[in-house]
């Protein structure tokens, strides 16, 4: 019966194990659309194994799926797929995707509901299909159509009334900015679009130049649009921009060259090496400037940043929280919110008693967020390492923002950490050449002088007993015992400290690392001077140096080099040969002066 159990756990155990493995999401190319363009939902499914049954859409009275589309890969047994449906809106409003569903192993699985907005078309039509309900008029009389782009946001409006204007040409690009007077840093969004009513090859694309502006990639789109009564399809490519300096910022044209015509892979070239194809073309998106502002002086806190928007979240957390004395504790604190922060200012991180601090380099970019949106994110890292146990709290950390909205600086505050130090369980390193049971060193009496005792009173003396009726002689050979033994001992003693520096030296000249150099001088400082390393701060080394007879100014040079090597081990930088080299010739020289100095 328990045989029965057991085996019934483990079987349950590896089915969700199974389940946990399994990953099932879907996202939308875009969360808001007009009614004459087309959405893509795309859902990915990972994970999973065998004959895999198509996921189940659910109901969709707002939207008609005319195109499905699947991808398949498989890693290591497990299969990853792609579905992607497009679709086009029945009709202007609020609408909502339902959970997509997935049933595998006998569990299900659904995705997050999405909504969608919905807006009348560019030309102001309220249905699809058939004859439209507005006339539009074409050719000379082309401008004088009305358009109605107030339902779309305002920067697929404003890219929708700029393609209007470009009716009746196959193909061409425009470009749009969702603020033209941003203040510095504050996050703009550029939208790029290649539109075309023609089949089209060999296109590449080049992106718009830029001055006075950071510039990242902020994700990929495709759609249509009615033009004129013209149907055309578009790619679109966003980005996220910051202004660095106030004053003029300049975004140049984007660029795509395309050739239209047959293939050049047509049996037509191939049979007779025509040339049934355009020359290249070029298509150029319209230049944009921006007008940015300078943030206010007035009111501007010590901990502002630079950067600007709102809605950001402040995070800090450390790993781990329980340490012994001299072990590093990993500290990051996370920024969210709008746009790019590469260009924000890093996080100042205060002394904390107890503590030495190692920062880190940050890291920075964009992670996609809810309903398609960009997020830009900003972790900060540094390494805290604790003197001595005891309990201690991190305190808080404060970084502050400029909102627009308000005009005015915010400041966020993360919450404190509570750290727990354990006395070091390390045992020094290093080996003790002091005779044991006398930790001071020095000279002990063995025993008194040596009192000879005569055996036979009646026999002639011995040559020895004679001899040792001269107390001159006996004196003089007392001398030469005791000057050995002064001799050895000393000889003991001064190899044991000139054995602590050759092996320091050799290990030096070997070392390929700063790990390693620290390794030689610790051991050094432990065999010459009893000093540990491992548990002592390093103001207490540099005293107890002093004491043992080492100049102040030599101390000075050997606390530099130490904290140099402390950098190395809690915020690596990955040392060259060279330089790791010239640390350890510099250790090697500060050691040997120390010799020379307690001499």
């Amino acid at each position: 019966m328990r045989k029965t159990a057991f085996l019934l756990f483990v079987l349950m155990s590896l089915t969700i194990g199974a389940w946990a493995q399994v990953s099932f999401s879907a996202q939308t190319d875009k969360t808001a659309l007009a009614l004459d363009d087309e959405l893509t939902l795309t859902v990915h499914l990972s994970g999973v194994t065998g004959n895999i049954v198509a996921p189940q859409l659910p109901s969709l009275p707002a939207f008609n799926v005319y195109s499905r589309e699947m991808e398949q890969a498989s890693i290591n047994g497990r299969t990853s797929l792609l579905f992607r449906y497009t679709m086009v809106p029945r009709f202007v409003g609020n609408a909502t995707i339902g959970p997509v569903t997935f049933t595998y192993n006998g569990q299900t699985y659904k995705t997050q509901p999405i909504a969608v907005q919905i807006f009348r078309d560019t030309n102001g039509n309220h249905t699809r299909g058939g004859a439209n309900t507005q006339a539009t008029s074409t050719g000379a009389g082309a401008s004088s159509r009305k358009q109605n782009f107030q339902h779309l946001p305002p920067l697929q409006a404003t890219l929708a009334k700029l393609a209007d204007d470009r009716a009746g040409e196959p193909f061409f690009l425009v470009a749009a900015v969702n603020n033209r007077s941003p203040y510095v840093n504050e996050s703009v969004t550029l939208a790029v679009r290649f539109y075309y009513s023609r089949n089209f090859y060999d296109a590449p694309y080049q992106k718009p130049t830029v001055s006075n502006i950071f510039m990242e990639e902020d994700g990929k789109s495709e759609g249509s649009q009615n033009i004129g009564g013209t149907r055309y399809q578009y790619e679109e490519q966003r980005y996220q921009l910051a202004a660095a300096q106030p004053g003029k910022a300049t975004i140049g044209p984007a660029t795509v060259h395309y050739k239209t015509g047959s293939s050049p892979f047509s049996a037509f070239d191939r049979l007779f090496g025509g040339a049934a194809v355009s020359a290249e073309k070029t298509a150029r998106s319209n230049p944009i400037t921006l007008s940015v502002r300078p943030l206010p002086k007035e009111g501007q806190p010590a901990s502002f940043s630079g950067a600007v928007g709102n809605n950001f979240s402040l995070k800090a957390q450390a790993s781990p929280e329980q340490v012994e004395a001299g072990e590093a504790v990993n500290l990051s604190v996370t920024v969210q919110g709008p746009g790019n922060l590469k260009a924000t200012r890093d996080l100042d991180f205060p002394p904390v008693d107890g503590f030495k601090i190692y920062p880190a380099a940050a890291t920075s970019g964009l992670a996609q967020g809810k309903n398609g949106t960009s997020i830009g994110y900003k972790i900060f890292k540094a390494v805290f390492v604790p003197a001595a146990s005891g309990i201690y709290t991190l305190p808080s950390f404060k970084w502050s923002y400029f909102d627009p909205t308000s005009a005015t600086y915010k400041t966020l505050q993360s919450d404190p950490i509570s750290l727990t130090v354990t006395p070091t369980s390390k045992n020094a390193s290093g080996v003790n050449f002091a005779a044991e049971g006398n930790p001071t060193g020095g000279f002990q009496a063995l025993s008194n002088d040596i009192m000879y005792l005569k055996t036979d009173l009646g026999e002639k003396e011995t040559f020895l007993a004679q001899i040792s009726r001269w107390w001159l002689l006996n004196w003089l050979l007392a001398g030469l015992l005791i000057a050995g033994a002064l001799f050895t001992t000393l000889g003991k003693k001064s190899l044991s400290k000139k054995k602590a520096f050759l092996t320091a030296k050799t290990h030096l000249k070997k070392a390929s690392g700063g790990q390693e150099v620290a390794d030689a001088i610790s051991t050094y400082l432990q065999q010459r001077f009893d000093i540990s390393t491992g548990s002592l701060p390093l103001r207490d080394m540099a005293l107890s140096l002093h004491r043992k007879g080492v100049r102040a100014e030599t101390v000075k040079i050997f606390v530099r080099l130490w904290q140099r090597l402390e950098e190395e081990r809690f915020a690596p930088a990955t040392l060259t040969s060279a330089n790791t080299g010239k640390l350890a010739a510099n250790a090697l020289e500060i050691l040997a002066q120390m010799e020379k100095e307690i001499k």
